[in-house]
């Protein structure tokens, strides 16, 4: 038997536990006890108790010499149970409340958890996460400049050149939506649209190593003409088939079709990505948009990333990446803006940042041109509070309801120490109390949150699952962590507080009413109910905040505004389509533009006369002589673009914030003219003014804005068809859902006529500016639910003292009954 082995990293934990003198001896007894176990019961029981013994050991359960009696630990660990067992069973009302406070705590720190979890896990996936870094750099405008995650396309070639501590610089594009068409088994041409497409360079996957199921990583983006599909993607393009080697057709912007060969199939990509695509184009397609050498400093449209060995101290390359914009950029100021690199960056430097791949996705809110998936670090660090001060009120609660019943404990506690416990024996009986609380209110704290987060993801547009606790070893000794900490913090009062009490005092009643402590439980409930009120405050300030932003007055009529996208694809000539919107009877008014609030993105920079060198940066939307009436804009000054008068076509028209920037005034801003800077000589008259409204979110403060004729060709190559009819359609002919789906069928069957093959989108105007707050709605919703969960868990406390108060007051209230009360 001397030859069995025990476990050896118990044998390791004791040894650091055990002096040298003693060991042998220690050992000893431990090996004839698991020998006689194994002879007796099994290996598997006798290693078992073995690790029992261990561990009852390193909490401080027992002395050495204990472990000669076979079943010592067992026992006392039954005679503990045993005895929390009958106190919860006595005091059933007081242990409903302790668990059930504990439970609702637990719960909801436990949901919040896995909310912080699953945001703070962001790119985490990838082997080289900790060795990628996004580069940002600020965008310029003048006399402010705002933050970028996108840069020029030569930022990229200038790194590769100037710093050679990158491994690997890669670069994708996004261009938005993308029309594709291609063939079925049966030879159908089918035609889908894709809002997740980027285009990548040939090292994209030296960078990002993200599994591919079929087909080379290293090869898949090195030709023109290339396509990667993720797994879904080519499911619903090919089915199961064999995807290698076919071909995917994508619409241009002037209306033609190019092809290109699939060369490959990624794997679905996490939910937890900041880049969500379904397909990856090689960027060597787009070799004729990267030829503008004038803009390859300024086009900020590329994100680009950077591979560095591990262990690299990116700090110190920031020398070497500051001092690339003033070596590469001067000549593209000097050629756009007429203006020396000094000019153009006085008081605004142009630095180059290197950002870590896992904090894009919580850091990247502010940042223009943020594409995917964006969080935000303010909600994390909120709940994380939330998800404390609900722990902390649950903690109160088991306190304050613990030490309350001190009197019900105090003859246990005489009597124990009469015969011979120790105060730490005591302490330890209370704290496995404790413990065996907060375990069995964890266990249930999981079946509810399993059971309720379907409610929560719907809620938080997530994907939680219990799983990654369940699968993970290392979560799950997180988890028993918690249990432990949370039972002592918890049980640690009531513990002293219990074991304190003196046998000669109980016998005296000193502490039969249970004065001692009064205060302090007073004050602790003072403090719970000060944090719900806080709670309540904040709640009520959040949906003020929203309330006031959903009442804004935005400046246009957003009802019954109805959008339809991508008219570009239906060609250049788009009248008819206009006129045939026009002829639907519950249409009012049909204007085209080239963006649509809140999303008006575009903009450049603009000089009012031309011997003046400083410059404006307006945002700029394009528009035809009916959209501001679909909004119901109000002029301040001048009129609207008229299609009757040939001068109107290089005509502009500013709102308040564009007239106070260039410093004219409403009465004297008709009749002047704007330039573009960075274009030729031509200037453009105002003919109006209009009152501000919103084009951005109504986070921003309302900007400069300059309306660009339809038919003006002087300004940007988009020929005569823009990306967006708006329509305006009579709120007496859309009154019930049936009613706009009439509408809708009539819009549709309008743009099958012209292309049957295009997909038919729209959007409502409303639904875009209720959307900037979505996040903000959904997350105060999730606030009013701890919020009264905070509250109950108080209430249960003092439901609690209160009950606990009436029952201690019994006969003196049966007395003042007796005597007539």
């Amino acid at each position: 038997m001397s030859s069995l082995k025990q476990p050896r990293l118990a044998n390791w934990l004791l040894s650091k536990m055990v002096g040298e003198e003693l060991q042998e001896e220690f050992f000893g007894d431990l090996q004839e006890i698991y020998e006689d176990r194994v002879a007796t019961k099994s290996k598997f029981y006798a290693k078992c108790m073995y690790w029992v013994d261990a561990l009852h050991l390193l909490i401080g359960f027992s002395s050495f010499k204990i472990f000669k009696t076979q079943n010592h630990n067992t026992m006392m660990l039954k005679s503990m149970f045993i005895i929390a067992w009958r106190n919860a069973i006595r005091q059933k009302q007081f242990t409903l409340l302790n668990i059930l406070g504990l439970t609702i705590g637990i719960s909801i720190s436990l949901t919040i958890g896995l909310y912080v979890y699953h945001e703070k896990n962001y790119d985490n996936f990838l082997d080289q996460t900790a060795n990628i870094y996004r580069v940002n750099q600020p965008n310029i405008w003048g006399d402010w400049t705002e933050m970028s995650s996108t840069t020029g396309p030569n930022v990229a070639v200038a790194l590769r050149e100037e710093v050679p501590e990158f491994k690997e610089v890669t670069r994708i594009l996004d261009q938005g939506s993308q029309f594709t068409r291609y063939k079925d088994d049966e030879g159908r041409v089918l035609s889908s649209k894709e809002d997740q497409l980027y285009w990548a360079e040939e090292n994209f996957f030296k960078v990002f190593d993200y599994e591919m199921l079929v087909g080379n990583s290293e090869t898949a983006l090195d030709a023109p003409m290339a396509i990667v599909l993720t797994e879904s993607a080519a499911k619903r393009y090919y089915g199961m088939a064999q995807v290698l080697g076919k071909t995917l057709e994508m619409r241009e912007w002037d209306g033609s079709w190019k092809s290109y060969m699939v060369t490959g199939v990624l794997k679905d990509l996490p939910t937890q990505s900041h880049q969500q695509f379904d397909m990856l184009v090689s960027l060597s397609s787009k070799k004729d948009q990267m030829g503008r050498d004038g803009w390859k400093w300024i086009w900020t449209a590329f994100s680009t990333y950077v591979l560095v060995d591990e262990g690299t101290d990116v700090a110190l390359i920031n020398d070497k990446l500051q001092a690339i914009p003033p070596k590469y950029a001067p000549p593209t100021t000097e050629r756009i803006f007429n203006q020396s690199f000094e000019e153009f960056t006085a008081g605004n430097p142009w630095k180059l940042d290197l950002q870590p791949l896992t904090n894009i996705y919580l850091a990247s809110e502010p940042a223009f041109n943020a594409f995917g998936p964006v969080g935000n670090a303010q909600f994390v660090q909120i709940f994380m509070a939330i998800g404390v001060v609900v722990l902390l009120l649950s903690c109160i609660n088991f306190m304050n309801l613990s030490t309350a019943r001190s009197s019900s404990r105090a003859k246990e506690v005489g009597v124990r120490k009469v015969l011979g416990s120790l105060r730490t024996t005591l302490i330890r009986q209370f704290v496995f109390e404790s413990v065996l609380f907060v375990a069995v209110s964890t266990l249930m704290a999981i079946v509810i949150v399993n059971s309720s987060l379907g409610w929560f993801n719907v809620l938080a547009q997530k994907e939680l699952s219990l799983k990654p606790i369940l699968m993970d070893p290392g979560l799950w000794a997180v988890l028993i962590g918690f249990v432990l900490f949370l039972g002592l913090l918890s049980g640690s009062y009531p513990a002293f507080y219990l074991s304190s009490f003196k046998p000669i005092e109980v016998i005296k009643g000193k502490i039969s009413k249970g004065q001692k402590g009064k205060a302090l439980r007073n004050g602790l409930v003072v403090f719970q109910f000060s944090i719900s009120i806080c709670l309540i405050i904040c709640s009520l300030f959040v949906q003020r905040q929203l309330s006031y932003t959903s009442n804004l007055d935005l400046g246009l009529s957003d009802e019954n505004v109805l959008q339809i996208h991508n008219i570009e694809q239906y060609g250049f000539d788009t009248k008819v389509i206009k006129s045939k919107l026009e002829g639907i009877a519950a249409v009012s008014v049909v204007g085209k533009s080239f963006g649509v609030p809140p999303n008006v993105m575009s903009g450049d920079r603009y000089r009012s006369t031309k011997p003046e060198v400083q410059v404006f940066q307006l945002n700029n939307l394009r528009i035809d002589e009916d959209y501001l009436n679909v909004l119901d804009i109000e002029f301040l000054a001048g009129r609207s673009f008229d299609i009757e008068r040939p001068t109107d076509k290089y005509s502009v028209i500013l709102n308040e914030a564009a007239v106070k920037l260039l410093g004219w005034t409403t009465e004297t801003a008709v009749g002047k003219s704007v330039a573009v800077a960075s274009g030729n000589e031509d200037e453009f008259e105002v003919i109006g003014v209009t009152k501000d409204f919103n084009f951005h979110s109504t986070r921003q403060d309302i900007g400069p804005l300059i309306l660009i004729n339809d038919h003006n060709n002087k300004v940007w190559d988009y020929g005569a068809g823009l990306s967006f009819y708006s329509m305006k359609l009579n709120p007496q002919s859309v009154q019930t859902s049936a009613d706009l789906k009439n509408v809708l069928d009539k819009v549709e069957a309008v743009l099958n006529e012209v292309d049957s093959s295009i997909p038919f989108e729209y959007s409502f105007m409303d639904q875009a500016f209720d959307n900037n707050f979505r996040n903000e709605q959904r997350m105060a919703k999730a606030l009013n639910f701890f919020t009264l969960m905070a509250m109950i868990i108080a209430c249960l406390g003092l439901f609690g003292l209160a009950a606990f108060s009436a029952e201690q007051r019994t006969k003196e209230l049966s007395i003042r009954k007796v005597l007539g009360a």
